[in-house]
């Protein structure tokens, strides 16, 4: 009977603030990046370190609030680094 039960496809989204260098026209709609496991778990570990780090910052003031995680991804070495970034507007949470 459990076996009906319909399950989740997807476990969230959120919104990018920027991509930079902008991207050309020919972009395909959607990438998919795959990650085994065990990188998934190397994600996760840099994403939360990362955010403790930011969680430092008084949010309070404007450049606070600007703080963002970067993920810059590396297509020819199949690499993510996860560094610390900007966004463009103060507040910015949605994409315009």
């Amino acid at each position: 009977m459990a076996s009906n039960v319909k399950r989740k496809t997807t476990f969230g989204s959120s919104y990018v603030d920027h991509f930079s260098p902008s991207l050309p026209e020919a972009t395909p709609k959607a990438i998919n990046v795959t990650l085994s496991f065990e990188e998934a778990l190397k994600l996760h570990l840099s994403l939360g370190q990362l955010l403790g780090h930011l969680n430092g910052y008084n949010r309070s003031t404007s450049d606070g609030n600007r703080t963002a995680v970067n993920l810059c991804v590396y297509t020819k070495q199949q690499r993510i680094a996860v560094v610390e970034g900007r966004v463009r507007k103060a507040g910015a949470t949605e994409a315009t």
